[in-house]
């Protein structure tokens, strides 16, 4: 299995990245802010990417950026 997907984040935030299955949600990443990374993920995989708060000194994840299908091998968030 190896689908080499590539993460940009442009962004002043930080976002995790899970892949759904079932009604789980397995995180797959953290990007900080103007960061990238390369992960390797199943074609046809369901993505949710969640944008982080920091709660305290805790960074936790909270409003979802967005989820889909992986369809492409490149994301600029």
């Amino acid at each position: 299995m190896k689908n080499p997907v590539f993460f940009a984040n442009k962004k002043d935030q930080v976002v995790f990245i899970y892949h759904i299955h079932d009604n789980s949600l397995f995180q797959l990443g953290i990007l900080k802010p103007n960061e990238t990374t390369i992960l390797n993920i199943p074609q046809d995989s369901y993505l949710s990417v969640k944008r982080g708060n920091l709660i305290g000194e805790i960074l936790v994840p909270s409003e979802t950026i967005f989820e889909t299908k992986l369809l492409t091998n490149h994301y600029c968030l």
